[in-house]
């Protein structure tokens, strides 16, 4: 057995949290090539695709990150029932999951076709980028099912600490992604030229291709037969609502987190074009610095979920230390390089030199606000590896109330600079770590401090 799957009585080492981590980093390092890669290319093409390439990336993940949300969820259970040697559920869960999932797709795919042609001209002022976000959705949506069905694999796979399919299944999609980019946007490699919406239909071929190797290595792994992935579950629509009842704070939260972060773009959007352009190539920049984050708190909320499986909760504070120490180093090493080397990454977005300039605060600020979120993701992750998802929503709640209360004061009203703008990001990340801390104390001291049963 391999160091990053879990087994019964476990220790926490660094080795065992790296094991679960790294390969989930990679997979994240493989999905945002995906989006930098739509950043890079469309950003030379010129600044109104690069201000619209924004846009279309948080709408879509507004349609997403809903159905991540009960991923995670997901996740979160499958942990629990390894760490209680109940394997065979976890097959059950993982094929229901998928069903639920594949089902939301539909519907957010019906949905936009009603109704996204009229909310978008709502949203976008620039007619020029409105036209180009258009041809972007126009094509993305067919995407859903398969993103979709990947957030189900994902699901299992950092539920039962089996991380390096993960890795394997979203460097195949990333190359895919990158290659047809190149040739599509530009009418490269034989392909025809189609701009934006070459970008969305790279994006798509790429997560077909992702959810078929999802298939291909599920079908061929050794745990199948451990977990039952495959076989033979009746339909039970009581484990639905039981994993909705998990997950649905989840749900929320994540449609709260993004849709808020979409609105940051729009209220960008109002400052003109080139403040646009200035933040899609920030965002990209602050994705590649939130890459260990999103790993290591993965690996928290698992490990915590399996902890209380076998009732070694007095270990979750191990995991904390030890994952906030890894991701601190991580996340170094990355500012490190960006530091010196600045200018040349920089100007990879763009052949505007001084729009690459003008980037640099901005990036600075997201480097402050990424430190952080260290420490505010992993603490948030032991509340909701507990299962207390219900408080998680709460504190997100109220973060997303003072996030927008800031993109709309300062931003939109106050019409303020670009690296200001990113200063809702340090807003967003201080929030999150003081209200965990906040909840976590005052449950200790009341004694209230527990693990939600499931």
């Amino acid at each position: 057995m391999t160091s990053s799957t879990l087994d019964q009585r476990d220790a926490i080492t660094y080795k065992r949290i790296l094991g679960i981590a790294f390969p989930i980093i990679l997979s994240t390092l493989a999905q945002n090539v995906i989006a930098v890669a739509d950043t890079v290319f469309l950003g030379n093409l010129g600044e109104v695709e690069l201000g619209a390439a924004a846009l279309a990336a948080g709408f879509y993940q507004v349609l997403v990150m809903v159905v991540f949300g009960f991923g995670v969820g997901a996740q979160i259970v499958i942990a629990r029932r390894v760490g209680q040697g109940q394997y065979t559920e976890v097959g059950n869960i993982f094929q229901h999951t998928l069903w639920f999932c594949l089902f939301c797709s539909l519907l957010c795919w019906g949905a936009f076709q009603a109704w996204g042609e009229w909310l978008l001209p709502h949203l976008v002022k620039s007619p020029a980028i409105l036209e180009a976000l258009n041809d972007y959705m126009q094509i993305r949506v067919y995407g859903l099912p398969f993103a979709f069905g990947i957030v189900t694999f994902n699901a299992l796979y950092v539920g039962i600490a089996r991380t390096q399919t993960i890795s394997i299944a979203t460097i195949i999609m990333g190359t895919v992604n990158v290659a047809l980019d190149y040739g599509l946007i530009f009418g490269k490699l034989g392909l025809p030229q189609m701009g934006m919406g070459g970008a969305a239909l790279a994006s798509v071929v790429a997560e077909a291709v992702g959810i078929i190797c999802y298939f291909l290595l599920s079908a061929f792994s050794r745990y199948r037969q451990r977990y039952h992935t495959f076989k033979h579950f009746p339909f039970r629509l009581r484990l639905i609502g039981k994993l909705i009842g998990v997950s649905y704070p989840i749900m929320i939260q994540y449609f709260l987190s993004f849709s808020s972060y979409f609105l940051f773009f729009i209220f960008i959007e109002s400052l003109g074009q080139r403040a646009l352009a200035i933040s899609n190539i920030t965002r990209s920049m602050y994705m590649l610095f939130l890459l260990p984050i999103w790993g290591f708190c993965s690996s928290t909320a698992t490990l915590t979920s399996y902890l209380c499986g076998q009732n070694r909760t007095s270990e979750i504070p191990i995991v904390v230390k030890k994952t906030c120490i890894s991701t601190f180093v991580f996340v170094s090493l990355i500012v490190l390089i960006f530091i010196p080397f600045h200018k040349p990454i920089l100007s990879i977005f763009t052949q505007d030199s001084l729009l690459a300039q003008e980037s640099l605060m901005p990036c600075a600020v997201a480097i402050a606000a990424t430190y952080i979120m260290i420490f505010a993701q992993i603490i948030f992750n032991t509340i909701l590896g507990r299962g207390n998802t219900q408080a998680g929503f709460f504190i997100e709640l109220i973060n997303m109330i003072a996030y927008f209360l800031y993109g709309w004061l300062v931003i939109y009203i106050g019409k303020c600079s670009v690296e200001v703008a990113f200063g809702a990001e340090i807003t967003y990340t201080t929030g999150l770590l003081l209200l965990s801390l906040l909840y976590i104390f005052w449950q200790k001291k009341t004694g209230n401090l527990q693990v939600r049963q499931f």
